[in-house]
C-alpha cells in the first residue's frame, strides 16, 4: 500500500496540485533534446519544432549521455516531470541508426507509447540551413495526405498509422481554439504517407515513409467573387523520414487517458436521445416483455370451427398411413337404393352393364303405395 506524502511547504503544495488531473487540460509542452552527437540534419528538426511549438516548448542544448528510450525510458521520463512536459522529442545519431528522432508521450510521469523517425538525408541537400520563420502562437492548418490515414480497420499497419497520426496532432496542434481570423490562416503543414507495396512491418524496408512540407498560403484574386484562388508557396525545410521501431500503448492505459470529465459549456447527454443529419430528434422508448396471450383479438364468426370439424381431425389424427376416410352418410349411401349383393359372375362394378337392381315386388308394398297411385279425388273419398 503507498502512503501519502503531504507537501512540506506552500510552493510545492501548487505544483502538486498543478499535475492533478484537470478539468479542461492545458497544451502538452513539448520537451526537445539530444543525444551525445548532434549533427546538423537532427538539429534542424529539433529547431523546427521548437519554432512551431513555441511558447509551449523547452529546447535542451546539452549533451545527454547513456539515454536508450527503448531499452529505459526512465531518463526521460525523468526530464519530462521535472519540466511539466507531454511530448518528448529525441534526437541522437549513431553508426547503427544515423540521424534517429524519437517522438514519445507522457502519461501519468510514465511513457504511454514511443515511435521512432528516421531522417532520410538525400545526398544532394544543401549544407545552408534553412529557416522557417513564423511568428509566435500562429495555427497552421495541418493536412494528412494519403489514404493510409483513414483506415480504420485492425490490422497492424492501421494501428501503427493511427498512432502516427496522433502523434503529430499532439505535437502541432498547440491550443484548442473555438474561432479564428481568416487572416490567421497563413500556414500549413501536409503530412503525407508514402506508398506501401506489403504490409509487413518487420522489414524496415517496408515501412511507411512520411514527408513533412509547410507552405504558405497565398490568396489570390478569381473568377468567383466569394471563392479566392489559393495557391501555396514552399517555405522552410522538408524532412523525410522512415518510421523504425515503435512501441504501441497498453490498451487499459490508453483508455483512461482518453477519459474526461464534462465540459463547463458542454451540453449534458440524454439517453436513447440522438440527433440525425438533418437536425431532428430521434428518441428511442424501451418497453417491457409483453403478454400476448391475454390480447384481446376481434372475433369472427368465420373462424370458428365446428363439432364435426373437430371430430374429423381427430379421426384424421388417429388413422395411421395415408388413407383417404369418407364420412358416409346413412340416407345418402347408394342413393338411397338398395343395392342387391349378388353379383353376376359376369357382371362388373356398380352402375355397370350387367348389375341387378331391385326396386322391390308390387306385392309387398304396402296399401299406402296403392292410394298414391289413385287420383287426389279418389283417395279423399
Amino acid at each position: 500500500m503507498l502512503r501519502e506524502i503531504k507537501p512540506r511547504n506552500a510552493r510545492t503544495a501548487r505544483i502538486v496540485k498543478a499535475r492533478e488531473p484537470q478539468q479542461v487540460e492545458s497544451r502538452k509542452r513539448v520537451l526537445l533534446l539530444h543525444g551525445s552527437k548532434n549533427p546538423q540534419p537532427v538539429n534542424s528538426v529539433l529547431k523546427t519544432v521548437h519554432t512551431l511549438t513555441k511558447p509551449g516548448s523547452v529546447l535542451l542544448n546539452k549533451k545527454n549521455e547513456n539515454i536508450h528510450p527503448f531499452e529505459d525510458p526512465a531518463s526521460l521520463e525523468f526530464l519530462a516531470l521535472k519540466n511539466d512536459c507531454g511530448v518528448v522529442v529525441f534526437g541522437t545519431h549513431s553508426k547503427k541508426r544515423p540521424n534517429n528522432i524519437t517522438v514519445l508521450r507522457i502519461y501519468d510521469g510514465k511513457m504511454l507509447d514511443m515511435v521512432e523517425l528516421l531522417l532520410l538525408v538525400p545526398a544532394d541537400q544543401p549544407e545552408a540551413e534553412q529557416k522557417l520563420q513564423i511568428g509566435v502562437e500562429m495555427k497552421p492548418l495541418i493536412l494528412f495526405a494519403g489514404s493510409q490515414w483513414d483506415d480504420n480497420s485492425s490490422s497492424e499497419q492501421a494501428m501503427l498509422y493511427q498512432t502516427l497520426k496522433s502523434l503529430m496532432l499532439d505535437l502541432f496542434q498547440g491550443e484548442e481554439i473555438s474561432s479564428i481570423d481568416v487572416a490567421g490562416l497563413q500556414y500549413i503543414l501536409m503530412v503525407a504517407a508514402g506508398e506501401t507495396t506489403t504490409t509487413d512491418t518487420i522489414d524496415p524496408a517496408s515501412k511507411p515513409l512520411l514527408h513533412l512540407r509547410w507552405y504558405k498560403i497565398r490568396t489570390m484574386r478569381s473568377t468567383d467573387a466569394k471563392i479566392p484562388r489559393v495557391e501555396l508557396d514552399p517555405i522552410g525545410p522538408s524532412f523525410d523520414f522512415r518510421v523504425g521501431r515503435h512501441r504501441e500503448a497498453d490498451a487499459g492505459v490508453m483508455k483512461e487517458a482518453m477519459n474526461h470529465g464534462r465540459r463547463p459549456n458542454e451540453a449534458r447527454t440524454k439517453k436513447n436521445i440522438v440527433t440525425d443529419l438533418v437536425g431532428d430528434k430521434i428518441g428511442r422508448v424501451h418497453l417491457g416483455k409483453q403478454d400476448l396471450s391475454t390480447l384481446q383479438t376481434r372475433k369472427m364468426k368465420g373462424l370458428k370451427r365446428g363439432r364435426g370439424d373437430d371430430d374429423g381431425d381427430q379421426e384424421m389424427n388417429g388413422d395411421e398411413g395415408d388413407v383417404d376416410v369418407l364420412i358416409e352418410d346413412e340416407d345418402l349411401v347408394d342413393g338411397g337404393m338398395d343395392v342387391d349383393d349378388d353379383i353376376s359372375e359376369g357382371g362388373s362394378s356398380i352402375g355397370g352393364s350387367g348389375d341387378e337392381i331391385s326396386i322391390g315386388d308390387d306385392k309387398e308394398m304396402g296399401d299406402g303405395d296403392e292410394d298414391n297411385e289413385k287420383p287426389k279425388r279418389q283417395r279423399t273419398s
